[in-house]
């Protein structure tokens, strides 16, 4: 009967989770709200179909420490050293405002002082899984604003472990508990010293060992034995399993072994925390969520408005521009999901009561719900309030940086905005052709760079009209936005468009869509760079299988046009038939292009074609071929080029006089 009754809870907890996943999934929303959605409907409160609350628990504390244990596997040892500066500090000042406030407010709302405490530690915590998954939706992992989120992001998983260790010994503080509190921090201290000097020298002897047996399911086991062992360990000594948890992740994080151990549990893991989810859910009385509306709005308080004044606050104080530090903290507005875990252990724990654990959870669940909201917001609001005569000073004025740059010293150049690693490939480029160029940049450590190279920059935000018209829009030859933000090629779309009309401008895409989108605004050439990857490969493809030729230039014509129609009707007026681009077939034969290389053959001088691809007699196949490439009589030219166009260059290869033009 017990079989039967644990087998049926676990089937509801899953059937639950599914239907609230694919609910949100609906809906667009993070899957945890459907896992909550479903423990909410599978749990005591609503239909009460789980009968055996504790078994749940049981699964959810093994959730727990899954998760801590594969968090110290991904904190490699040379990761945590690498942190510091504005992730450490800025994650640490971040944590104690948002925690003052929550003292502050929290005993003029009535609560006590460790409650005050709970609450604005719980609340502190922002989602690393929401942030990473929004951020890479919108093509943002790269952004100066994406990398300062992951940062403090990371440092506040570090503070979460200090917070699960420390939070039970202050309910009941007094002076009599500083030296057992002493006594669990020494400890602690020593524990963690122990595993960063003997984890690099025993665990890899002893994953070595087990990778020469030949089963592959010793990683397995071997993974959870130390994950729960360890976790087991840590609380026999006082200390908190999510803390034991993380440290048994953090022996195997240095070892080669780590990623395959990882593959190994990570399914298993997120079986658990989804279990974790559910029961967190199934806690929730939803007749009492939102009875203590103060309180709730107290939280929401803390979460919103006071995390963002906290985050943009402390972004301005490391010397961030005013557009990096409010994107920065739009998308910092939520807890996370070591909130519901510290939340649960309170409960559990008797640390706070009910109504505060539901506020918890109903805060949480709104600024989980409204992250999406508040990144897809954010570019518009931050306009909207640099117009703002009010706020103008504080959001424009440090805006633009010259460097030593008159407003009018360059002409006929290429403005080039952002400089990571595809402005930089553009910049080198432009340094060896000798083109002259200018970089729009608000990352002060690419400035530093291109401070250090002599290259002409302005340390500014590329869609302000300030810096662009400092930038000489007005009179520039090209414009390459290498920014990795969507929104923020858009609006220096818009800009660059009110200096200058008839300016070329390139940009990066990173999907069909936001290409479509960019042409619509009057880019020149939009590249999106996953389609780029898959066109040099299909290109070693062909150049390895040599296929027929009458295949491949079929294949050219469909891979050039595919789009091109579509793109060119959101551009500019329907095009004639003789405006249209097309590609023909020609062969050398006694042609006087014979031995020439491209760039001396005049082809595109005299007939506006371009040569696309090059099929040799030994079966050789050359797509777009380099300018130095040589004709020969055996050849035969793929060429692309409208109808008069082409009809030209039939004439011209086979060596008669060309019509001038009017």
């Amino acid at each position: 009967m017990l079989e039967t009754s644990m087998l049926f809870n676990v089937a509801i907890i899953f059937i639950a989770a599914l239907i609230g996943g694919m609910i949100a999934e609906t809906l667009k929303q993070s899957p945890l709200i459907g896992y909550m959605l479903g423990g909410v409907l599978a749990g005591p409160y609503v239909t009460g179909l789980i009968c055996n609350i504790e078994l749940v628990h049981g699964f959810a504390d093994i959730g727990v420490i899954l998760l801590m244990f594969t968090l110290g596997i991904e904190f490699s040892l040379s990761r945590l050293k690498a942190i510091k500066g504005f992730a450490v500090g800025g994650a640490l000042l971040q944590v104690a405002a948002v925690v003052g406030l929550s003292i502050l407010l929290g005993g003029w709302m009535g609560l006590s002082a460790y409650e005050s405490l709970f609450l604005g530690c719980t609340l502190s915590i922002s989602s690393t899984m929401i942030v990473l998954r929004v951020l890479t939706d919108h093509g943002e992992m790269n952004s100066l604003h994406g990398q300062l989120m992951v940062g403090i992001l990371i440092a506040q998983d570090l503070i979460v472990i200090l917070m699960v260790s420390v939070l039970p010994s202050l309910q009941s503080f007094s002076p009599e508990i500083i030296p057992q509190l002493l006594k669990d921090l020494v400890l602690a201290a020593v524990i963690i010293a122990a595993v960063l000097y003997l984890a690099p020298k025993i665990i890899p002897m002893v994953l070595e060992r087990v990778a020469q047996g030949s089963n592959n399911d010793i990683f397995l086991i071997l993974a959870l034995s130390m994950g729960l062992g360890v976790a087991v360990l840590a609380q026999a000594m006082g200390l908190s399993v999510s803390l034991g948890a993380f440290l048994a992740g953090l022996f195997i994080s240095e070892s080669e072994y780590a990623h395959e151990i990882l593959g190994k549990i990570i399914s298993l893991r997120d079986a658990f925390v989804i279990l974790f989810f559910v029961s967190v859910g199934m806690m929730v009385n939803p007749l009492t969520l939102f009875q203590n509306l103060p309180l709730l709005l107290l939280a929401l308080l803390l979460i919103i408005p006071g995390k963002f004044i906290v985050f943009y606050t402390i972004s301005r104080l490391f010397k961030y521009k005013s557009r990096v530090s409010f994107y920065t903290a739009m998308g910092m507005l939520q807890t996370g999901e070591f909130s519901f875990v510290m939340a649960k252990m309170g409960l559990d724990q008797q640390l706070i009561s009910t109504p505060l654990y539901n506020v918890i959870l109903a805060s949480s669940l709104i600024s989980i719900l409204l992250t999406p909201l508040f990144f897809n917001l954010a570019p518009g609001i931050y306009r909207r309030l640099q117009q703002n005569m009010f706020l103008q000073r504080i959001l424009s004025d440090p805006e633009i940086d010259l460097a030593d740059l008159p407003g009018n010293a360059l002409c006929d150049h290429v403005i080039v905005c952002g400089y990571g690693r595809v402005g930089g490939q553009v910049g080198r480029a432009l340094q060896q052709l000798q083109i002259p160029f200018l970089v729009i940049e608000y990352d002060h450590t690419a400035i530093a760079k291109l401070r250090q190279a002599r290259i002409p920059y302005i340390y500014g935000d590329a869609s302000s009209q300030m810096v662009l018209e400092y930038a000489n829009a007005a009179h520039a030859r090209m414009a390459v936005l290498a920014l990795p933000d969507t929104l923020a090629n858009q609006q220096v779309i818009n800009g660059l468009k009110k200096y200058n009309n008839q300016l070329l401008i390139l940009s990066r895409a990173h999907n069909y869509w936001e290409k479509k989108k960019l042409y619509e605004m009057g880019a020149t050439e939009v590249i999106q760079p996953e389609e780029e990857a898959g066109l040099q490969m299909v290109r070693h493809m062909i150049l390895h299988l040599q296929p027929d030729t009458y295949n491949v230039v079929d294949y050219l014509e469909d891979l050039y046009f595919k789009d091109y129609h579509e793109i060119m009707r959101h551009q500019k007026t329907p095009q004639s038939e003789d405006e249209i681009l097309k590609i023909r077939t020609f062969q050398m034969g006694d042609s006087h292009l014979n031995g020439l290389a491209i760039r001396d053959s005049g082809i595109r001088e005299a007939t506006g074609c371009s040569v696309v691809t090059i099929k040799r007699a030994d079966g050789e196949i050359i797509i777009n071929p380099h300018s130095h490439e040589i004709l020969k009589t055996t050849d035969t030219l793929i060429m692309m080029g409208s109808l008069p166009q082409l009809e030209l260059f039939s004439q011209y290869i086979a060596g008669q006089e060309l019509p001038v033009s009017s």
